[in-house]
């Protein structure tokens, strides 16, 4: 067996070398290069689908010199984007260079008056079709997987594309894709609504920062001035204009933050806790594929800190009933955060934890109690714990867990008292939850039996990924909100199968709508109502609940239970 040195071992080495370290061991230096495979990648992997390899022409035409309109026609059979630039003098070595070199041309990172950045899209254009370049008085023609045998593309193939003169004389540059079958979806495909849908969105605000419009299928896909994206908005919003960007904000937290580099969309952000636009005056630094902001863009992270400013004035506008799990979660890390102690001072009066009784409390509240217990929602005793008077929080509440999580990790600003046991404790003050679940399901009589095989039969076909039992309550069902459903005697009003089949759907769907435990006090709020709503509304469950019942109708109950395998 050879014996390897140690790290130390190898350092110690390293250090004792009687050489000086900065000294080379020969004269020979080593470049980095790359192979014929990158050029390939370049090709044929580079982008996704279609409409990024439209979306790298549409870019070609924005920063054409002198562009003021691009036009795009989208087709099943083809895709044509037509600019009104200078064009490109393909007739002249550095013009083909620049169409036919992947990293030719003018485009650079630091260039505000350019959104491309590498100058290798055009790679991506041609693996999606038989594609011509058309600019003055020449086309550039390309079949890179060589599928054509007539017309312009009759002689090309591969990466070698072919000059042609043409008629007419073009001032700008006109790009035509005529797509390969395996690139694009069938030609009935709701994916073209998709394609089209995401392109408008890509450029949304690319005339406000460049004064370039784009028109897709003879629509502008302009939204006008960032500063007016949430005017009419229903929800608190806040507009902000800084040297680097236009921020505009509203509270729809679900929706994320729309993030676009010099009016082209790069990404949405979630972790803000915000919905709206962010439009940057000039480009971020991205990735590769285009659609990630580096680590290391300066620009971004003076954006990044006016947002958190404009986020917590924001913030300030929202009632405590109205902060969603994910806005909460935000603000206790902004709690946690050394560099925050204002939002410290500002929140940590507001009501963003979640008791047992899914009642909220603050951190002064939290930090008041002599003691405090962790609960995960259904634990037994928790919420009459809570109603005597004790602090019980609900870690099944993101924001509650992560407080739990920072208040265990030693580094962070966030003190909470000292914990009980909530078993312990409501088994010491004697306390009844109120919610019973049945172990032994033999103990069922033949309708609780029926009931609770049909319901996990009905949370099968509609999707709904918890266990189901059966239980004795006050009310008609009860739910962690993750993991299981419990049914009693009162989730059906009548014996007639009919009407307790129609009992059963709605009260799956009820507790499949809760995201956190429906027990005591179960908030039913705006998105619990929308949830709910938008379940039993579904053309989808309703057909599944339909073809059941008519399915036990045709079959009798006994060989439906038995083709789901549905036992107790």
């Amino acid at each position: 067996m050879t014996d390897h040195l140690t790290l130390s071992e190898f350092a110690t080495s390293e250090a004792t070398d009687s050489r000086p370290v900065s000294q080379p061991s020969t004269d020979e230096t080593v470049t980095m290069t790359a192979d014929e495979r990158v050029a390939t990648y370049l090709i044929e992997d580079q982008m996704a689908d279609l409409t990024d390899a439209i979306r790298e022409a549409v870019q070609n035409g924005i920063d054409s010199p002198g562009s003021s309109r691009v036009l795009v026609s989208i087709s099943p059979e083809r895709s044509i984007i037509l600019d009104d630039g200078a064009g490109v003098d393909l007739e002249s070595t550095e013009g083909r260079r620049n169409l036919s070199v992947l990293g030719a041309g003018s485009k650079q990172r630091a260039d505000d008056e350019t959104i491309g950045e590498w100058g290798i899209g055009k790679g991506a254009i041609i693996a999606k079709g038989a594609v011509r370049i058309w600019s003055h008085d020449t086309a550039l023609c390309f079949d890179y997987r060589d599928r054509r045998d007539s017309g312009t593309w009759a002689d090309v193939s591969g990466r070698d594309g072919q000059l042609v003169d043409v008629e007419h004389h073009l001032e700008g540059m006109l790009v035509e894709i005529d797509h390969y079958e395996d690139e694009v979806p069938d030609p009935d495909s709701y994916r073209w609504r998709r394609y089209v849908r995401d392109l408008r969105k890509r450029f949304a605000y690319v005339q406000s920062q460049t004064g370039v419009s784009v028109v897709i299928n003879g629509e502008s896909v302009d939204n006008g001035d960032p500063l007016e994206a949430v005017a009419d908005s229903p929800h608190p919003s806040l507009t902000r204009e800084t040297d680097d960007a236009i921020l505009a904000l509203e509270y729809t937290p679900h929706e994320g933050l729309d993030i676009y580099s010099n009016g082209l969309y790069v990404t949405t952000k979630r972790e803000y806790g915000l919905g709206g636009v962010v439009v940057s005056k000039g480009n971020l630094t991205l990735n590769f594929a285009r659609n990630g902001i580096q680590s290391g863009c300066d620009r971004w992270q003076r954006i990044d800190d006016a947002l958190e400013q404009a986020r917590d004035d924001l913030y300030a506008n929202v009632s405590d009933d109205r902060l969603t799990a994910e806005s909460r979660e935000v603000m206790i890390e902004a709690m946690a955060s050394d560099s925050s102690d204002a939002s410290d001072e500002q929140w940590a009066d507001r009501k963003l934890f979640q008791l047992a009784t899914e009642s909220r409390i603050s951190l002064e509240e939290i930090q008041a109690a002599p003691k405090i217990g962790w609960g995960d929602g259904a634990q037994k005793g928790a919420d009459k714990l809570v109603e005597r008077g004790y602090v019980v929080l609900d870690t099944s509440d993101a924001a509650t867990q992560r407080l739990r999580d920072l208040a265990i990790d030693g580094d962070t600003s966030i003190a909470v008292p000292e914990t009980f046991d909530v078993g312990e404790q409501a088994e010491s003050e004697g306390v009844w939850t109120g919610y019973h679940r049945i172990e032994d399901e033999s103990q069922l009589n033949a309708d609780q039996q029926r009931y609770l095989r049909f319901a996990r039969v009905l949370a099968r076909e509609l999707g709904i990924e918890r266990d189901v039992y059966y239980g004795e309550a006050s009310a008609d069902a009860w739910t962690d909100g993750r993991t299981y459903i419990v049914i009693t005697d009162s989730a059906v009003t009548s014996r007639q199968r009919a009407i307790w089949m129609h009992d059963l759907y709605l009260v799956m769907l009820h507790e499949a709508a809760h995201e956190t435990s429906s027990r005591d006090r179960p908030s039913h709020g705006h998105h619990f109502e929308s949830t709910f709503r938008s379940l039993v509304e579904d053309p989808g469950n309703r057909s599944s609940f339909a073809e059941l019942v008519q399915q036990v109708v045709d079959e009798g109950f006994e060989s439906v239970f038995e083709e789901y395998e549905v036992g107790l």
